[in-house]
């Protein structure tokens, strides 16, 4: 395309935003961007598609904005592609809000060889949930799709480090500009997906993230896909937005499930409720696209993966791994924390004693003296912590002598009566 074209439909994409039905009315009745763009909209009545605010939008003229950005594109290498162009994804060109523009960093994969499946998952990730996302990324790459997936923090994230690890095509959808990095921490693993698929967005180069962009991207993200397949939420997880879009969108919906009662399980057991398909393994997507792509899909391609494997991964992509990633760093920082305390050392002399994890004292030399020798000689030879008499007679004394011990022992409060007919000594000075 010219990069004059180039400038009318970026132009163009500016005016009718997520409009619906709008794009498609204004090709059908004028044919290009450009022909848009020289129409007179002054006197145009309202009505249907023409909304007040298309029309305001339309008969503003000024191209200058979208000029630069086409000049930026060109410069930057990325592509830009328009639904009536070559290049544009055929599955896009039937949703009624279409993103008019998609600007893409990288290379999208073939569709019409290949399936793409949307894999998705709460930035709250559990190990389980970390370790899900990861496998199945993995299991539909070695199975020969493409993984459509939006890089936030936690599950989405997993997901793309198994596709690559797996070997797959990936494209990530983006909130932002395809220049920038969200979250900044995923800038290499934007760089992997780069090298090895695609990294597009329908907002311009330099456009920072904001909240609602995330609603308005995940309609990509399953409209790109034959199946969404969510793999941890809880019930405001914005996993389930993608998901209500692809139940819209008419797409094949999968969730992982979760464990009963937790929280963030809480999500995709919805979904499964509420007529999704059970997900455990790849092939239970995949088999579904074999008779469509019977040169690319492979079941039972893939291994099952460890929470090890997962971590390990994103590790190797510095990935942004979320709330879990969070916890993780916590539980690191709160462990080093207990290391680097001073260990309190008594110095040991001859008379020394040894304290009982409660802090209790041993007995005196006192105390010791109010009971005879034998009994005496019992109770040093008792054993360290809960026993029973067979325990403590196994020692070379005899049984009955022991239980007398015992008695006596207990009464001086050197030994105490556990339940389960279980005793315990109290703490004596080393011999």
């Amino acid at each position: 395309m010219k990069t004059g074209d180039i400038r009318y439909c970026i132009w163009l994409s500016g005016c009718v935003e997520r409009r619906k039905g709008a794009y498609s009315a204004l090709m059908a009745e004028f044919g290009s961007a450009e022909a848009v763009y020289r129409a007179d909209f002054s006197k145009i009545k309202t009505g249907g598609v023409y909304t007040r605010s298309l029309i305001a939008a339309l008969c503003r003229k000024d191209i200058s904005e979208a000029a630069r950005i086409a000049d930026y594109c060109v410069m930057n290498h990325i592509t830009v592609l328009f639904p009536t162009g070559e290049g544009y994804p055929a599955l896009l060109r039937d949703l009624p809000d279409l993103p008019a523009v998609l600007y893409v960093r990288g290379k999208l994969p073939d569709f019409s060889r290949i399936p793409a499946v949307g894999v998705v998952g709460t930035r709250k990730m559990t190990a389980y949930g970390m370790k899900m996302a990861y496998s199945v990324g993995y299991g539909l790459a070695r199975g020969g799709a493409a993984v459509i997936s939006g890089m936030a923090a936690g599950g989405d994230s997993l997901a793309i480090c198994g596709a690559l690890d797996g070997g797959g095509k990936v494209v990530a959808v983006l909130g932002c500009g395809v220049d920038r990095a969200y979250p900044a921490g995923n800038k290499r693993l934007m760089e992997e997906i780069i090298a090895s698929g695609a990294v597009i967005s329908e907002y311009p180069p330099g456009t920072d993230i904001r909240k609602q962009n995330f609603p308005e991207r995940n309609r990509i993200i399953s409209g790109l896909s034959r199946a969404v397949c969510v793999t941890e939420a809880d019930t405001h997880s914005g996993a389930l937005i993608t998901a209500k879009w692809a139940k819209s969108q008419a797409r094949e919906l999968f969730a992982v499930p979760g464990k009963v009662g937790e929280k963030g399980s809480a999500g995709v057991n919805a979904l499964l409720k509420d007529g999704a398909t059970p997900l455990t393994h790849a092939d239970d997507v995949l088999k579904n696209y074999a008779f469509l792509y019977p040169d690319a899909v492979r079941l039972s391609a893939s291994e099952e993966r460890t929470e090890e494997q997962a971590e390990l991964s994103a590790a190797a992509y510095s990935v942004d791994m979320g709330d879990y990633g969070k916890e993780k760093e916590k539980q690191k920082k709160k462990e080093e924390k207990t290391a680097a305390m001073p260990q309190i050392r008594i110095k040991e002399t001859e008379n020394d004693i040894n304290m009982n994890v409660s802090g209790e004292p041993p007995a005196t030399e006192a105390e010791l003296e109010l009971i005879d020798a034998k009994t005496r000689d019992i109770y040093l030879n008792l054993p360290e912590g809960e026993f029973t008499p067979d325990e403590a007679a196994s020692r070379g004394y005899d049984c009955v002598d022991v239980m007398c011990a015992l008695t006596v022992l207990e009464i001086q409060s050197l030994v105490k009566a556990l339940p389960g007919g279980r005793y315990k000594a109290k703490p004596r000075k080393k011999q």
